[in-house]
């Protein structure tokens, strides 16, 4: 199974937590409002409208025009998997006036296309990990397994018969019930499809017997109980969630798969420009309106800064790029 094996998408908390010497030393900067946009500031989602990426896109979008006396929009450049809208983003002036969200996908794309139109590490100014929603195993209310153990039970009884739904191949979802059959010592059959609705609704109609969603997406439907979760792939029970178990309580321990938003810039934007982003994002993130959004969401907010969270991008990358070698995906 690898050294790996145990570490996909590590949880990053200790929320809101700044560095004291970070902020010393770019005091001065932040006391003069290094990053004063002058125009229109586009915030670029590289998926359709109506995803958690754009609600969250949205509401930062919301929250700067207030704060900065701006106009700030929502630009959606959908297709071929998130890189048309990353790509346009990569190209575009390092002055603070284009912004893109990227989900955990940005980390796998990598791993499943031979030829990428940009460096997903390099040609981009990381700013902070926004927010963060786990993924969990998800069946029907009338499924026969009541339990996680039951569940891995009766996979071993039948390798390869139970089929669990993704919201595609190579993302989050799909890579963390890789992840999932290695530590538990199952073989699954993996069914992607195209958005995180849609295994969801495949459970729901009885298509698929399981699916591993973010919990964002199967959430309401485990709370009107018309979904079950066995467990949530996370270190710490998900608020949206209370009652469900984590994968470590149920004896797993660091088994943790995450779907992530973060925001990040054009390549080589100025450092101070960056920080004073990272601490405006952090702030407006602790707003117990904004709180309250996001949660509607599905997601926490997590808040680490432009360093930690460009070594989480390269670590992802690397590691993404093993499981996909793993679960014997070829790149395309």
């Amino acid at each position: 199974m690898g050294k790996y094996k145990r570490t996909l998408h590590h949880v990053f908390r200790g929320f809101f937590v700044a560095s004291t010497v970070a902020c010393a030393a770019v005091g001065n900067v932040h006391a003069q409002n290094s990053y004063k946009p002058t125009r229109t500031v586009e915030v670029v989602v590289g998926f359709g409208a109506g995803g958690v990426t754009d609600v969250i896109a949205r509401i930062l979008a919301e929250e700067m025009r207030t704060e900065y006396g701006q106009p700030v929009v929502v630009v959606n450049k959908p297709g071929a998997s998130g890189t048309i809208g990353a790509s346009y983003v990569s190209k575009s002036a390092p002055d603070g006036h284009t912004l893109l969200v990227i989900p955990s996908t940005h980390t796998s794309t990598p791993a499943m296309r031979k030829v990428m139109p940009y460096d997903a590490l390099n040609d981009f100014t990381p700013i902070t990990l926004l927010v963060t929603a786990p993924n969990l195993l998800a069946v029907r209310n009338d499924a026969p397994w009541k339990t996680m153990s039951e569940y891995i039970a009766d996979a071993k009884s039948r390798p390869g018969e139970i089929q669990y739904a993704s919201s595609g191949v190579g993302v989050s979802t799909h890579l963390g019930g890789v992840l999932f059959q290695q530590v538990a010592g199952i073989e699954l059959h993996h069914i992607p499809y195209k958005t995180s609705t849609e295994p969801v609704v495949a459970v729901l109609s009885g298509e698929v017997p399981s699916s591993v969603s973010a919990v964002n997406a199967a959430g309401p439907f485990i709370k009107d109980g018309r979904l079950r979760s066995l467990g949530v792939f996370s270190a710490s029970r998900s608020p949206m969630l209370p009652d469900v178990p984590t994968l470590e309580e149920l004896g797993f321990k660091d088994l943790r798969s995450e779907t992530w938003l973060g925001i990040v810039g054009p390549p080589n934007m100025p450092a101070e420009m960056v920080a004073d982003l990272d601490k405006y994002f952090r702030k407006m993130l602790s707003k117990p309106d904004v709180l309250e959004k996001v949660a509607n969401a599905g997601a926490e907010p997590v808040g680490i800064g432009s360093e930690e969270f460009r070594e989480t991008i390269r670590k992802e990358i690397e590691l993404n790029k093993q499981l996909a070698a793993a679960a014997g995906i070829q790149p395309e």
